[in-house]
């Protein structure tokens, strides 16, 4: 393949890091070694290439260190897309898929992070301590999440199929990069490898741990959001640009 810059962007408890290690993992197999970019352009991950905002400078010095490489390179983000990324994506340089989850199921994944981490002393979610803080974040990412799937070749990625469609998802995955492999293969190699950043993995959970009332809520403000991406899902096109309506009521 010639070189490509996959990026893997999620909303948060989405299932990012397992659908990036799944990229990831397929490239591998294909005989494209995930290097590691320069230090410089990444974010403050030590483990994996994890990008945030580039400038038009900085997205410049990315594609000239894929092309150094000389074939795909996966970058994990929850940013939305700067215009330089756009405009890699509009060139053809770089691809995505766009990680998301029925909005009942992320706010009760971010609730346990959040106690996870009063507890352990940890930032990263403390301030999530009820279902209107958790509503707040998932808000302000709808915008992201609408950004990235309005761009061509960005692949929707519903939790709920990377998740528990797992080999499903990777076949999807190897046609987006128009490349063989072996879902199966793929598949095992990042659940026995790989650090995915697992939480209950349960199916749909709202069902089972909101309360009527709560869920009443989330669905009448996410009513757009359940409507286009998660009850509608099975329309969406394996890949390339998606029919949404504007980030305002996606969101409201």
């Amino acid at each position: 393949m010639k070189p490509l810059i996959y990026f893997s962007y999620g909303m948060t408890k989405c299932g990012t890091t397992l659908a990036f290690h799944m990229v990831s993992e397929a490239l591998s197999q294909a005989g494209y070694k995930q290097h590691r970019l320069p230090a410089h352009l990444m974010g403050p991950n030590k483990k994996l290439n994890f990008g945030q905002h580039y400038s038009d400078d900085q997205a410049a010095q990315l594609w000239e260190a894929v092309q150094a490489i000389g074939h795909p390179i996966a970058i994990k983000t929850h940013t939305r897309p700067d215009p330089a990324v756009v405009r890699l994506i509009q060139n053809g340089q770089a691809i995505a898929h766009a990680c998301y989850r029925d909005p009942r199921d992320m706010a009760l994944s971010m609730l346990d992070h959040g106690v996870r981490a009063r507890a352990n002393g940890k930032p990263a979610f403390a301030e999530i301590e009820t279902l209107e803080d958790a509503k707040s974040g998932i808000r302000n990412q709808t915008d992201s999440l609408t950004a990235w799937l309005r761009l061509p070749n960005v692949l929707p990625m519903d939790f709920e199929d990377t998740a528990f469609d797992m080999q499903t998802t990777a076949q999807r995955i190897l046609n987006q990069l128009d490349i063989t492999g072996d879902p199966e293969k793929i598949v095992t190699a990042v659940l026995d490898g790989r650090f995915t950043q697992f939480n209950k993995g349960i199916s749909q959970r709202h069902k089972t741990e909101m309360s009527q009332q709560d869920d009443h809520k989330f669905a009448s403000e996410f009513s757009p959001f359940l409507t286009h991406l998660i009850d509608n899902k099975r329309t969406l096109p394996t890949d390339g640009r998606i029919v949404l309506p504007p980030p305002n009521e996606l969101r409201i």
